[in-house]
């Protein structure tokens, strides 16, 4: 007797088919798609994404403070006429003169800064102090690049989005964008990139970018020579020796060669601030030489020097509170003493407090060391370290915030920032009537109007032959601009207009 084989899954879908039918010829066939499924939505920004939207968002914040300010006539023939006429020599290959530090003074006998020739051709295409304005708030802003991609390595996306906001909203930026122009801008991205290459262990490259440093100005070779310290504790003994070597070479070389050999007193000019003397505004005793410098005395007052008076104290507490003190714990924070060394040690005390240019390239090295000191510290046997380095991101922004009622950013909160006044709109069409390409001393205010089309001195000294004079009696400074003012009459200026305390005079 034959068996029935047993029936399979593709029988039954058969028999199913024959139970209802093929269709008839000629039928159309209703086709129901599949419901596609909804595509998920991603992160409206990738983490890749967020320095390239931290750095642009800084540059905007900068360049708006900047050019609002200058339009407010609020800046200053130091320091940015005197570095608008330094670019606008080398836009037309001239020697880097300002004739408002001193006439045909070459700047490069003062400082070496060499980098500014950089902004040359910029400057060629658009002749304007708003030029090196806009050209510092870009350059600044690029460090927020290196530095979030820093801080998300070590905190993580959130965690280096956060830590990004806060160096760009940090006291050494913000006080150096206030403070109109200067060569610093340059040194502030090299640094960054390079701190950010030493971390991610890519030393040659790392080098490059702080040699590059040495060329803006002549202190920045001993920071590198100092990173000497990171490498060898990283056992670099290579890149140690040629961070110090170079460092200290070119240091050597410029300081007591290149800068002598241009300056008209035959030295480097800021040896007269190291006289172990009491505290000063501005300089000491213009030509001191190497030999007057007392290093004995300067060597055993470090310790006072570098807390006393309490502005420094003060200011290394600002330094540091940014990262919880936790900088303290790398050794990148050793590229930072000698900026703070020179600084503390001279008898100029505008070098010793917060405010001003100098602390800008030691946000930098201050952020990196921070980063690098909780990535160290997630290993430590201390559990309250490593919880501390866990939530540590979250430091800087807090202090950045709360330092920010100080520091000048917040005035653009303000509406006095945006609105210009009455008397600076009719001192504008007082400085119209200064005709191009003629020499004209100005008073400090009026001078960054000027310096893109016509040879400014800085008022009371005047260039021999015709020329013009313009100059405010803002600021309390009535009587002594009218003194001034009567000397100039008596050597043959007379006045052509004058408006708003702003008074324009001709000598033909």
């Amino acid at each position: 007797m034959a068996t029935t084989p047993p029936r399979t899954p593709s029988d039954a879908r058969s028999s199913a088919l024959a139970k209802v039918g093929r269709p008839r010829p000629g039928t159309a066939l209703v086709h129901v798609p599949r419901t596609p499924p909804k595509p998920r939505r991603g992160p409206l920004f990738r983490a890749a994404d967020v320095p390239y939207l931290i750095g642009p968002a800084a540059f905007v914040l900068y360049a708006t403070y900047s050019l609002l300010k200058h339009r407010r006539m609020e800046t200053h023939a130091y320091d940015l006429g005197l570095f608008e006429q330094v670019v606008r020599n080398y836009a037309h290959f001239r020697a880097p003169v300002s004739d408002i530090r001193e006439p045909g003074f070459n700047v490069l006998g003062e400082h070496f800064h060499p980098v500014l020739a950089l902004l040359g051709p910029v400057y060629r295409l658009l002749p304007s102090a708003d030029t090196l304005l806009v050209a510092q708030a870009m350059l600044i802003a690029l460090s927020a690049v290196p530095m979030t991609r820093i801080g998300q390595r070590a905190f993580g996306p959130l965690g280096g989005a956060v830590f990004g906001a806060a160096y760009a909203l940090s006291w050494g930026l913000q006080s150096a964008v206030s403070f109109e122009f200067h060569e610093v801008c340059f040194a502030v991205p090299m640094l960054a990139f390079g701190l950010e290459r030493f971390l991610k262990a890519e030393y040659g490259a790392g080098m490059a970018w702080l040699c590059a440093s040495m060329l803006v100005k002549e202190d920045l070779a001993l920071a590198v020579a100092a990173a000497s310290v990171f490498l060898a504790v990283r056992r670099q003994w290579r890149w140690a020796v040629v961070a110090a070597v170079a460092g200290v070479a070119v240091f050597t070389l410029v300081v007591f060669v290149v800068l002598p050999a241009i300056n008209p007193h035959g030295a480097y000019p800021f040896w007269e601030s190291m006289d172990g003397g009491g505290a000063r505004i501005g300089s000491a005793a213009a030509g001191n030489r190497d030999h007057d410098v007392p290093v004995g005395t300067l060597l055993l007052g470090l310790p006072h020097n570098m807390l006393l008076p309490s502005q420094k104290w003060m200011t290394l507490f600002t330094l540091l509170l940014p990262t919880g003190f936790l900088a303290l714990r790398s050794p990148l924070l050793a590229m930072a003493v000698p900026t703070l060394l020179w600084r503390f040690t001279s008898s100029n005390q505008l070098y010793w407090g917060p405010w001003f240019h100098y602390s800008a390239v030691l946000m930098p090295i201050v952020f990196a060391a921070f980063a690098d000191a909780v990535v160290t510290l997630r290993a430590s046997r201390r559990d309250w370290l490593r919880r501390y380095a866990a939530k540590a991101a979250i430091v800087p922004l807090a202090v950045s915030l709360a330092l920010c009622r100080d520091f000048p950013m917040l005035e653009l909160a303000h509406k006095r920032a945006w609105a210009v006044e009455d008397k600076v709109e009719r001192a504008y069409r007082i400085v119209a009537l200064v005709p191009d390409d003629v020499q004209v001393t100005s008073t400090e205010r009026l001078a960054p109007h000027l310096t893109s089309r016509t040879r400014v001195t800085n008022f009371p000294v005047v260039l021999p032959g015709p020329g013009w004079a313009v100059v405010d009696v803002w600021d309390g400074k009535q009587e002594w601009v009218s003194a001034w003012t009567a000397e100039l009459e008596r050597n043959g200026f007379r006045p052509v207009a004058s408006d708003a305390g702003v008074t324009l005079l001709r000598r033909d």
